[in-house]
């Protein structure tokens, strides 16, 4: 059988014209498999992604590609960095950053194992810390990440830890139906509330699960447990947990309390988060400690000593609307480029409308009545789309349930975050 990639990722003594080696299977999904990869030019190693579009449906293709966008758009030190992806012989091939020290899942699991050895408190409030920061630049990024849990925080030997997987091998509904469906190889013990309770995946959803991820860290096991997913839903929708270990402060043991709220409209933000003082007073030991760590490289203390900075500075979050509605109060228009044709490759002008719950394409304004008009209830996410893969800058897209995308170019980046915003508060993401 012929090597799948030959001219990007080949095996050593066998493909001589290829720009990355296998080095080592190092995971197997439903829809491929992640390799070590060694890249030929300088020796550097990356994890490089396989999957088999061929096994896919056109909904799944659609959420791979998505989750590329959504990655290539990050840019951050505790987001795992994407470097290139490629399309060959039915094959989609995802290269990124490699994680030198394992996964948070794994050195839960071994602590517990270890007669319940406990991480440090500071050891404890740096992995929450960093775990808001990635987070804090997904969702500044009108992303959402839909999979926190303990094996997708990638360890590093710097000290800094790094979210990765944003869901590549999963495909995601609007409510727990589909979710459940795919039980994230196991039962979703991350799942928010309001999940179970069938509204649609916002910020907040992510927030609960960076909260299920706390108690995990501090108590090495998890808050809800059950052995049927009945039991589970029962557990996550009444809120209650067990008590954390006395070993850490009560101050830190509130952070939980406060994160880990039913009601979605009354559960922090990361933003919010950060405003709590035990977190803030946290935020600025981490800052100094980043500064003296001589690991990390320098480029990568400054991102981060920036980012704590700017929220140290009190700076300023967009109001959200009401979590897990469609708002038909919020309006929005204007010029935009849409991207169609014969060929799927032409953009033409075109006038946006959002209002009373549907977004309306016209061909001018003043065009209404003639426009073609998309449900907001059909709409499953919208997300901005890097320039190196729109070719062209401030494109947005929108992805619908039916796994069908449209791509469109607002006249400025301002433009494209308000006209991102704006749909995602009346989706009721925001």
């Amino acid at each position: 059988m012929a090597e799948k990639f030959n001219s990007i990722l080949g095996q050593k003594g066998t493909t001589t014209d290829c720009k990355y080696f296998k080095r080592k299977l190092i995971g197997t999904g439903s829809y491929g498999e992640a390799w070590l990869a060694e890249r030929v030019a300088d020796g550097a190693i990356f994890v490089a992604k396989t999957m088999d579009l061929g096994k896919m449906s056109a909904r799944d293709k659609q959420y791979a590609y998505s989750e590329i966008k959504c990655l290539a758009s990050c840019n951050h030190p505790n987001i795992i960095q994407y470097v290139e992806d490629h399309e060959e012989n039915d094959q989609l091939l995802i290269v990124m950053e490699f994680a030198d020290s394992g996964d948070l899942d794994r050195q839960i699991k071994a602590r517990a194992a270890d007669n319940f050895r406990y991480f440090q408190e500071h050891e404890a409030l740096f992995l929450f810390l960093q775990l808001c920061l990635s987070l804090d630049h997904i969702h500044n990024h009108k992303m959402l990440h839909r999979d926190i849990k303990g094996a997708n925080i990638l360890l590093t030997s710097t000290g800094l830890i790094k979210l990765g997987d944003f869901g590549f091998s999963h495909q995601y509904d609007d409510t727990v139906s589909g979710v459940v469906a795919n039980t994230f190889c196991g039962t979703p013990y991350y799942l928010a509330p309001e999940l179970w309770n069938n509204q649609r995946y916002s910020k907040k959803a992510d927030v609960w699960s960076l909260g299920v991820l706390l108690y995990e860290i501090l108590a090495l096991k998890r808050p809800f447990t059950a052995t049927n997913m009945k039991g589970l839903m029962a557990k996550v929708l009444n809120g209650e947990f067990p008590p954390l270990p006395e070993k850490y402060s009560a101050d830190f043991r509130d952070v939980i309390r406060q994160i880990l709220v039913v009601d979605a409209n009354q559960r922090p933000s990361v933003a919010q988060i950060f405003e709590i003082p035990f977190v803030k007073e946290g935020l600025k030991v981490f800052q100094e400690t980043v500064r003296k760590n001589t690991r990390i490289p320098e480029p990568t203390k400054e991102a981060l000593i920036t980012h704590v900075g700017q929220i140290l500075a009190g700076r300023s979050e967009k109001s959200s609307g009401f979590i897990g509605q469609i708002n038909k109060e919020i309006s929005y228009a204007g010029t935009v480029r849409k991207l169609g044709g014969v060929n799927g490759k032409s953009w033409k002008d075109r006038y946006l409308q959002l209002q009373r719950g549907h977004l309306i394409i016209s061909e001018k304004e003043g065009d209404t009545a003639e426009g073609k008009a998309l449900s907001l209830e059909q709409v499953q996410s919208v997300c901005p789309v890097p320039a190196a893969t729109a070719k062209r800058d401030f494109v947005f897209g929108l992805n619908t349930i039916g796994g069908k995308s449209m791509w469109l170019q607002a006249m400025t980046k301002d433009e494209m975050e308000q006209w991102i915003h704006a749909i995602q508060q009346a989706l009721g993401v925001a």
